[in-house]
């Protein structure tokens, strides 16, 4: 399960990275806004979810 959780940390940063190159240049990267904690509690939430859509999907 520690392997999961780690793999779904990694994700999570890909992803928000893909969003943030999509909208470049018309955007700045919003991830410089968020604080750390912030930023935590987003990959917290992220983990959470794909958990919990892992479980509906059994």
């Amino acid at each position: 399960m520690e392997s999961l959780l780690v793999q779904l940390k990694k994700d999570f940063y890909t992803h928000i990275s893909s969003l943030q190159a999509y909208t470049l240049p018309q955007t700045k990267p919003t991830l410089t806004v968020l604080t750390d904690e912030e930023l935590q509690e987003l990959e917290h939430v992220w983990v959470e979810l794909s958990v919990w859509q892992r479980q509906q999907a059994h």
